[in-house]
């Protein structure tokens, strides 16, 4: 224990006369001296932050020549516009499968139609009625007064026909003149609309009864006379009742269930099995007559 003392005094009085020593040296303006000291408590930190630069430099300096960095983004370029354009595909066909389950959902519940799913190509700002161009025509066997439909309800019918599209008149027209009934009553009207009423996307039902029984909320679908619309396509809801102004009989205002201002796809139906049958029936009946 006391040669484990002696040591430690030892060497505390060895590292007390050497700082005293290294203290007289450098107070006695030795600059050789000096700058040995210095050198030797210095020289191990300059060299640490000397390699800490030089890391650092390192890391800022491009690895790549300009040629390689530009190959290199132009590279990046290409994969962007490639993913750009997959993206634009996948949202395309995710647009189209979701036209065609609605164009399925129409031909499930009415087997007898002969349907061509299509999409809005353009609309004329100066049509009053939200009249708008599909992207079919006759080529593809789209006919004047083709019933036009979306998995809401009626929309219109082919007005002008060319061999790549056509021209849709819808039911907010003052030329619509859609024989409909009242789903609950089977009470019958015609659908037409007017400027007013379009601008909300209503239409009025007209030529009801004076004695009707009409309510509020009844539903309205077609009639199937004339056999130019399918029977019983959904046209909207009564939204009110009213004296017409002009006529003093009842009209239903009816509101759409198909937002035809912002449709984007609709169905063409150029077949149904009671097409033109009242027409034919009469045309028959005044021959016989």
């Amino acid at each position: 224990m006391k040669r484990l003392f002696s040591l430690r005094s030892f060497r505390v009085m060895v590292s007390v006369v050497i700082f005293f020593l290294i203290a007289a040296l450098i107070s006695s303006g030795s600059s050789s001296v000096s700058r040995f000291l210095t050198s030797f408590l210095l020289t191990p930190f300059q060299r640490i932050t000397t390699d800490a630069a030089k890391k650092t430099a390192d890391a800022l300096m491009p690895s790549k020549t300009y040629e390689e960095l530009s190959e290199e983004n132009k590279q990046l370029s290409e994969e962007n516009r490639r993913l750009n354009r997959l993206l634009a595909d996948y949202y395309e066909i995710r647009r189209e499968n979701e036209e065609l389950e609605r164009f399925y959902s129409i031909k499930r519940e009415n087997r007898d139609y002969s349907v061509l799913p299509s999409r809005v190509i353009g609309r004329d700002s100066n049509e009053n009625f939200c009249g708008f161009t599909l992207d079919r025509g006759s080529m593809d066997g789209v006919e004047i007064n083709d019933p036009v439909m979306t998995e809401n309800g009626l929309v219109g019918w082919v007005s002008e026909v060319s061999s790549k599209s056509c021209i849709v008149s819808t039911i907010l027209s003052p030329d619509a003149s859609v024989g409909v009934i009242v789903s609950r009553t089977g009470e019958g009207g015609v659908i037409t609309g007017d400027a007013v009423s379009a601008d909300e996307n209503l239409t009025n039902l007209r030529n009801l009864s004076p004695h009707h029984t009409v309510r509020i909320q009844d539903l309205i679908v077609t009639s199937g006379a004339g056999g130019i619309f399918p029977k019983n396509i959904p046209v909207g809801q009564v939204k009110e009742i009213l004296l017409d102004e002009y006529s003093g009989m009842p009209t239903a205002v009816i509101g759409l269930f198909e937002d035809i201002r912002t449709v984007e796809s609709a169905v063409i139906v150029t077949d149904f099995s009671t097409k033109g049958t009242i027409a034919k029936e009469d045309a028959s009946s005044s021959e016989n007559k």
